[in-house]
């Protein structure tokens, strides 16, 4: 999980980020959050892979609401989380569609509730796939995976849109992912790659240019049928 904290107090900060990191432990999440302690710190910052900002409300200069506000403009898919030691806020907080609310008097109660409501949300309505890696089983929305490169030990290295250049080992074969994703929007490449088709700009010199830039090479033997395919799957989703 990819979340940011804003909070004037730098005591209270290190806390919830403290806690929060414990509870992604105990649930086999791996975490990355930045901590701010003024409002147009964290609006200058880019966010746009952030997944949850849990924000004070009473912050001087620009309050946690006109905070949220522009967050939700400008990020539309990010969780609010409010954390305030004030419950009368919570009128206000849901016209920025305020997704919870967290008590700082009942932080240890309710921030175990707040992470399982919030990987409910992430895969509200999402398909997903459950995937082995060394340590857990972790639950991924195929939507966020970009592709699968196999490996000679029996491990297979996941890339998704949240994780960049860095991957997941996960236990397996890539011909066992093939199968259990056939009909899903992926598609192999060659021996080793198992891209989702969602993210291929286009496919050309016997290589599949991702969005993000990456470059995956196509099987020279299997090419046509490969490019086939893929246009295939483009021309029904148009």
């Amino acid at each position: 999980m990819k979340a940011v904290i804003l909070d004037d107090d730098p005591m209270f900060c290190r806390e919830l980020q403290q806690k929060i990191g414990m509870g992604c432990a105990r649930r086999d999440w791996g975490l990355e959050c930045v901590a701010f302690s003024k409002p147009q710190e964290l609006l200058d910052f880019d966010l746009s892979d952030i997944q949850v900002a849990f924000l004070d409300i009473d912050m001087p200069e620009i309050d946690g609401i006109e905070t949220a506000s522009q967050l939700h403009r400008r990020y539309p898919d990010i969780i609010l989380v409010f954390v305030t030691g004030y419950i009368q806020y919570a009128p206000t907080g849901y016209k920025v569609n305020a997704f919870r609310y967290i008590l700082k008097e009942n932080l240890d109660e309710e921030i175990d509730a707040c992470l399982d409501a919030i990987q409910d949300k992430r895969f509200e309505g999402k398909e997903t796939i459950f995937i082995e890696t060394k340590d857990a089983q972790m639950e991924f929305a195929l939507q966020d995976i970009l592709y699968f490169e196999g490996t000679p030990y029996r491990r297979v290295l996941l890339y998704t849109v949240h994780s960049g250049e860095q991957a997941i080992e996960c236990r397996g074969k890539i011909n066992e992912y093939e199968e259990r994703l056939a009909g899903r929007g992926f598609i192999r490449l060659q021996k080793s790659f198992l891209a989702n088709m969602a993210y291929i700009h286009k496919i050309s010199n016997y290589t599949a240019k991702l969005e993000t830039g990456k470059l995956l090479k196509v099987s020279e033997k299997d090419y046509k049928k490969i490019c086939t395919e893929y246009l295939m799957w483009k021309g029904g989703r148009l």
